[in-house]
């Protein structure tokens, strides 16, 4: 009897062991490897935040190439590295990931906390299912990580970012 309760147990264990390798094959992001666009000594600048996906990362070109005539300094990071972020030295930050459970991350979470007088600054794509969510006094958008739909959430994107920044960016290259 002792031993079928074990091995029971083990094959619960692998189970969920297995389901759990699955999981983060199969849902885990990329990282993504941080990279400048223009000079850093560009009056405006904006922090893009991104976790590595296909969506995210055609998002992330997408935006890119929506500014690539004007003078913007770009600098592209993963969210996971936030922390090291000092949010003074940008005029707008995007920051794109994956919410599980309706909740962002913890790492988007402190650094949002840490920040509560310039949460103006911060625009935050959201890939979840729901297009509710919402995190007081921060622009969220929210949507599904469908390729097809990158275009759509490109301008969604520049737009908002545009409010930010365009009144310091009137002149181009």
């Amino acid at each position: 009897m002792k031993r079928i309760l074990k091995i029971i147990v083990l094959s619960i264990i692998l189970l969920f062991a297995g389901f759990w390798v699955w999981y983060e094959y199969t849902y885990s992001m990329d990282t993504v490897i941080p990279f400048e666009v223009n000079d850093p000594n560009l009056k405006t600048k904006v922090l893009i935040a991104s976790q590595g996906s296909s969506f995210k990362d055609s998002l992330v070109r997408g935006i890119l190439n929506h500014y690539q005539n004007d003078a913007i300094y770009f600098k592209v990071i993963d969210a996971y590295t936030m922390f090291t972020v000092n949010i003074d030295k940008w005029d707008a930050l995007v920051i794109i990931n994956s919410w599980e459970y309706g909740s962002p991350p913890g790492n988007v979470t402190k650094f949002i906390k840490k920040h509560p007088d310039q949460l103006d600054k911060l625009i935050i794509l959201s890939t979840v299912g729901s297009s509710n969510i919402t995190l007081e006094g921060i622009d969220v958008i929210s949507g599904e990580s469908i390729i097809e739909k990158t275009p759509e959430y490109t301008d969604i994107v520049v737009e908002r970012l545009d409010k930010i920044i365009k009144p310091k960016t009137l002149h181009k290259f």
